[in-house]
């Protein structure tokens, strides 16, 4: 018999000529039907009430299981954090139905920040995000949201069938999957150093070769001498070329490092500089020495000579001080007088030991007093300065239609001084088309300041001709009106 069939039967019951009894329904509902009865006002009611839970019964699909023994169900243990006001949260439901997502990290940061958790009626939708599969932010929200989830998200997670979410710093290594170690290796290396090379003797020789490649990588945090032992044996020793090449590029990386040491000891013997007339060379023959060193024999330039090449690349791997010593000078004015006059100058990119050092002092010096926009090789080493070097910069003139925003844009959220983004923002409203999209637009409203809300709107008043320039212009003032009250939601309305 269906469902219906049921249903219309069950309507026929409760009539003046027929009395509703136990034996009409299911047995399962012969308990509910008395309870019914006894508190019915009168046949209708009864009737009524009745054909409800009888309906609800079959439209389930499932009969009540009679259990001997209760089943215990777990209930979250009480927060101890408060939650962030209405207008915090009403940000929140608008930013994940919208799918913002950096304003959504922006929030979740805000929220730790300031210590409030996961308002509990979006845990779900936050959770479920958070383990979309394919996201190219789950990682970063599930580290942020580790603390901000609670003990309510902490009981919801195992009956999501999603994993425990751990904080930063609690992580097991020796349990840790490959991506993990990596992300502790770098979070360690930033605060002990030391202790970063303990954890890579661990499991060395049981990584495959391709691993312990990625995990040497992570040693460029907090590179120093001190870091010099372990890699020279891994240079000596690993059974991999692509390892030995790997821990290769980080000693010539250290600026103290034996490696650096022989190029500079064989500068010094080769290259001469002379105040009036500038600088000499003297040939030099190549070496295995030289060879283990990761220096090439032979040039790919039709016009420079092997000798030339051989010292150039070693040129290419001293530091700014090195030159200071030479040039008999601080280290600034070496950095401008290196930069006007180096020696192989045809062919030299001294700019590859800035990156190669990381070295933020010498690419402020580079950069100091010189229209960046006018010299493209110059504009990957902006990042490398702080924002209050960044403020000293010349962002005069017009930029080069293949110039982008998002080689500015590193993993660093932290927002820019106002000159340097007037400066930003001028360049971009100056070029002829501006398509930006908007994951690009959230990162480069996450670095301007609110106090540029305005100023963007006489920029985009100046280009209303422009429909890409007028697009950029709506999407930013939205992104940084969301910002905004990001930043002023968790203080209002608590």
């Amino acid at each position: 018999m269906s469902i219906t069939d049921n249903v219309i039967n069950t309507a026929l019951l409760g009539t003046a000529n027929r009395e509703l009894s136990a034996e009409d329904l299911p047995e399962d509902l012969g308990d509910t039907l008395s309870k019914i009865k006894e508190t019915a006002a009168d046949g209708e009611d009864l009737f009524y009430k009745i054909a409800a839970a009888f309906f609800a019964y079959y439209r389930s699909g499932l009969e009540p299981l009679n259990l001997k023994d209760p089943i215990p169900v777990t209930v979250a243990e009480p927060e101890t954090m408060p939650y962030p006001g209405k207008k915090a949260a009403a940000l929140l439901g608008m930013l994940l139905g919208e799918k913002y997502v950096h304003m959504l990290l922006l929030w979740y940061k805000t929220a730790a920040e300031r210590g409030y958790l996961i308002p509990a009626e979006y845990l779900l939708d936050v959770l479920e995000r958070a383990f979309l599969p394919g996201s190219q932010t789950a990682k970063c929200e599930k580290r942020l949201l580790a603390s901000l989830i609670g003990n309510r998200g902490r009981w919801l997670l195992p009956l999501m069938n999603y994993p425990p979410m751990q904080e930063e710093g609690n992580e097991d290594w020796e349990t840790a999957t490959h991506a993990d170690r990596k992300s502790i290796l770098s979070r360690v290396r930033e605060s002990d150093p030391p202790r970063g090379i303990e954890l890579l003797r661990t499991e060395w020789k049981n990584e495959p070769a391709q691993h312990r490649a990625e995990l040497l990588e992570c040693l460029k945090t907090g590179l120093s001498k001190s870091d010099e032992e372990f890699l020279e044996s891994v240079r000596a020793g690993d059974r991999s070329s692509t390892v030995r090449d790997t821990a290769l590029d980080l000693l010539r990386r250290i600026p103290d490092s034996a490696i650096v040491g022989l190029y500079a000891r064989t500068l010094k013997q080769h290259l001469h500089y002379r105040r009036l007339l500038g600088w000499s060379v003297d040939p030099v023959a190549y070496s295995d020495e030289f060879k283990k060193a990761g220096i090439n024999e032979v040039s790919s330039n039709k016009g420079e000579s092997d000798s030339d090449y051989i010292l150039r690349q070693m040129a290419e791997c001293v530091p700014l001080s090195f030159w200071s010593e030479i040039l008999e000078c601080d280290l600034e004015t070496a950095a401008r007088r290196m930069r006007k006059s180096p020696p192989f100058s045809k062919y030299i990119h001294l700019e590859n030991a800035i990156f190669n050092f990381n070295d933020r002092q010498w690419a402020y010096y580079w950069l100091k007093g010189e229209r960046v926009l006018q010299h493209p090789e110059l504009l990957p080493l902006v990042p490398m300065l702080s924002v209050g070097q960044r403020e000293e910069l010349n962002l005069e003139g017009k930029a080069q239609q293949n110039f982008y925003v998002m080689q500015w844009l590193d993993d660093n959220d932290e927002e820019w001084g106002e000159n340097f983004s007037r400066g930003v923002l001028k360049m971009i409203y100056s070029m002829t088309y501006c398509y930006y999209d908007r994951p690009t637009c959230e990162q480069l409203a996450l670095r301007l300041p609110v106090s540029l809300l305005g100023y963007i709107g006489e920029l985009g008043a100046a280009k209303e001709n422009s429909g890409s320039h007028w697009e950029f212009t709506v999407r930013m003032q939205q992104l940084i009106q969301i910002k905004k009250d990001i930043q002023e939601g968790f203080t209002a309305d608590v």
